[in-house]
């Protein structure tokens, strides 16, 4: 799999719903999710991050300080340093089966060959109360 490779909508109506949400580093058409989506992240709204899988260090390093209610999605790899120094202050809830993504054109893939987590930071925000599944 590539760093242009999203999340699936369904999984993404599952945890916010209608809630509005901000995404630092969604894929767009070009594959651009190297732009600099690692400035100010709002803290009125939850943040979900699925990180560029080549290099998720930098992007969760700023997850790490963002003081908002914050989602990311990474590759279950506890071995790799960028989740050992950045997962300390979060909840991780492991992804019971493996994730299909959404390719460039927005076409379902096979399953990842990797299983996933959910890293879950001051999450639910209080006005969505336990509307959250996670």
């Amino acid at each position: 799999m590539g760093d242009n490779w999203r999340t699936p909508p369904w999984l993404l109506e599952l945890i916010f719903g209608e809630q509005e949400y901000y995404d630092p580093c969604a894929a767009n058409p070009d594959g651009l999710r190297n732009f600099d989506g690692r400035g100010e992240w709002p803290t009125d709204r939850p943040v979900f991050l699925n990180p560029p899988y080549s290099d998720p260090g930098p992007w969760l390093e700023r997850a790490a300080r963002h003081k908002g209610p914050i989602v990311c999605l990474v590759k279950l790899d506890p071995s790799t340093l960028w989740w050992q120094m950045n997962v300390p202050g979060f909840r991780v809830v492991l992804v019971g089966q493996r994730l299909r993504f959404l390719n460039g054109d927005g076409e379902t893939s096979q399953s990842a060959d990797f299983p996933s987590a959910f890293w879950l930071k001051n999450w639910p925000p209080r006005h969505m109360g336990s509307a959250s599944p996670l």
